[in-house]
């Protein structure tokens, strides 16, 4: 169950990076800024060197301007 778990984290990175991209143009440090955390962390996680927590994602879906409901739209079951 729990790699289950982690192909859903990996698909919704996947996905937020793709959005990271267009609306902040691959600038890590502004993302970071925008979600409240380290660019560290920011570059760890769309590296998949560290986990997403409920808070990060959160913070991340608001940096990005999108609902956290419609990034799970389409996540392979």
């Amino acid at each position: 169950m729990q790699n289950r778990f982690e192909q859903i984290e990996a698909q919704l990175v996947t996905k937020i990076y793709k959005e990271f991209l267009v609306k902040f143009d691959g600038n890590k440090s502004k993302f970071a800024k925008a979600s409240a955390c380290s660019e560290t962390t920011v570059r760890r996680v769309f590296l998949n060197k560290q986990r997403m927590t409920v808070d990060l994602l959160l913070r991340f879906c608001t940096a990005l301007e999108i609902d956290v409901i419609e990034l799970f739209k389409d996540i392979k079951k």
